[in-house]
């Protein structure tokens, strides 16, 4: 009995944990998502190895900030932009188009690395198009998650989203590192080995992109205002921001920990070979893939803990880690140790980030998320103005000593916000109604005939609002506790 007992019970903690997968629509989008991020995560190793090998010598540091300034600067101006086209067009449509763009830059950085035409400049210039399509691509890839399950099981989704992306930074950094050496012997030129690598990553988006259409079209696609011109729009994400002080507060601190979080992972090819002696690529992979496993852990706890509400405390107990653990990397010079801390250090930043997400894809309502989403993304575009002073730092001071002190700089950052703002200490987030149908199951049966508008609208859970007059959107009524209403997926209180 106690077996069996002992059995169940890990049942039924497996079923929490992976329950979103349990919806069709869902677990293709996973599928697609995690190819997507494989892809992503192995350019990440490869265009760090190459911008190591093509930039001057003695400013090797300065070489790898530059190259990750071309892939996040069109993150700042363009993802406004992608989250208004998420919000007004087909988000099905648009992921299949940009992630299609996506397989054509690695065909045509393969060519160059294999025809052995590569430059610095050119890697540049293909990491600021890569940037490009990703500030497009991603809003409508985070505004989806709230359609494609039923709405008691978003932060199971968003975290087993993560979940998906932390495994890529697993496997695909390690796999990135290996094959180089190997493929290389049948490569044209020295970075041979690279090439048919980055031929990998055209396959894998093409994969993503084949995945995308197992998607169903319907609901895919959120109600506009009518007679809203294209400024108008734009705008209208950003004054929704502003005149929502938790959405406004939540996005700011995703942009926080990117700021500081973000340069340490530009540096670990530093690391690996200044720090702890290891040549190549597979010092950097590793630490690439101890990071993975730490977030990975990070995201499946986050994914049982949908029924806690005090998503401020869960955020700054994991930015907390977050800032402790990478301090102690910058000290360590012990290559296990440094591992050990990357990873936990992770844990840490994907438990802050998953209840961060879910916070603001609760609140934000759905013909706005797009653009919500897309101000969340820039913050990827914050991540140079981090990286670059930092990177120049490390290349004078020493890379260990700079993220020894940025890091402290971080704790007592965190410790101030904590204490001096009571609406982030308190963020609430009550648990949603249990719901029937995801938003697309219930389209898809309305454009069938089967069910009627109002009967989807029950199902799913929603409420159905009438617009409020601009200017007055979303107005809070308490400033340290923030309650999504039963029944009202997706609808921030009023």
């Amino acid at each position: 009995m106690i077996r069996s007992h002992a059995t169940s019970a890990h049942g039924n903690t497996l079923q929490r944990t992976l329950s979103s997968l349990q919806e069709r629509e869902f677990a293709w989008y996973f599928a697609g998502n995690t190819a997507f991020f494989m892809a992503m995560q192995m350019q990440f190793v490869l265009r760090a190895l190459l911008a190591y090998d093509l930039a001057p010598a003695g400013e090797k540091a300065a070489g790898l900030g530059l190259v990750t300034l071309g892939a996040a600067a069109p993150m700042i101006f363009v993802a406004p932009v992608g989250g208004l086209i998420a919000d007004r067009v087909n988000k099905r449509t648009l992921l299949i188009v940009t992630q299609s763009a996506a397989a054509l830059i690695s065909l045509f950085t393969t060519v160059l690395i294999l025809t052995d035409l590569m430059e610095y400049w050119y890697l540049f210039l293909l990491s600021f198009s890569a940037g490009t399509i990703f500030s497009l691509n991603m809003p409508a890839r985070q505004a989806l998650v709230p359609l494609l399950v039923p709405q008691h099981k978003l932060m199971n989704a968003v975290s087993l989203q993560m979940s998906g992306m932390n495994l890529t930074r697993i496997v695909a950094p390690a796999l990135a590192g290996i094959l180089v050496a190997p493929l290389g012997v049948i490569g044209v030129g020295e970075s041979g080995g690279l090439g048919w690598v980055y031929l990998l990553t055209f396959i894998l988006f093409t994969v993503a992109v084949a995945s995308e259409f197992r998607l169903p079209p319907h609901g895919m696609q959120a109600e506009s205002e009518e007679g809203e011109n294209f400024l108008e729009g734009l705008v209208g994400g950003f004054r929704y921001v502003i005149a929502t002080p938790v959405i406004l507060m939540l996005l700011l601190a995703g942009m926080l920990m990117p700021f500081f979080a973000f340069p340490v992972q530009v540096m670990l090819p530093i690391f690996a070979e200044e720090v702890f002696g290891l040549t190549g690529g597979t010092g950097f992979g590793l630490l690439m893939a101890a990071g993975g496993v730490g977030g990975l852990i990070g995201t499946i706890i986050s994914a049982n803990f949908d029924s806690l509400p005090n998503k401020g405390h869960i955020m700054f107990i994991g930015a907390t880690i977050m800032a402790g653990f990478l301090a102690a990397f910058g000290w360590t010079s012990v290559f296990i140790l440094g591992m050990l801390f990357i990873a936990v250090s992770n844990t840490g930043q994907m438990l802050f980030m998953s209840s961060n997400n879910t916070a603001v894809q609760t609140i934000a309502p759905e013909e706005l998320r797009g653009r919500v989403m897309s101000i969340m993304m820039m913050s990827f575009g914050v991540m140079p103005i981090g990286v670059l002073p930092i990177t120049f730092a490390a290349d004078r001071f020493g890379a260990g000593n700079t993220v020894v002190v940025v890091s402290l700089v971080l704790l007592v950052v965190l410790a101030v916000v904590f204490v001096a703002v009571p609406r982030f200490r308190n963020l609430r987030i009550d648990v949603l109604a249990q719901a029937e149908l995801s938003p697309v199951q219930a389209a898809t049966m309305v454009a069938e005939g089967k069910i009627s508008r109002a009967e989807a609208d029950r199902l799913t859970g929603r409420m159905r609002r009438t617009p409020l007059p601009e200017g007055t959107r979303r107005k809070r009524a308490a400033d340290e506790r923030v309650e999504v209403p039963r029944g009202a997926a997706g609808a921030p209180p009023s």
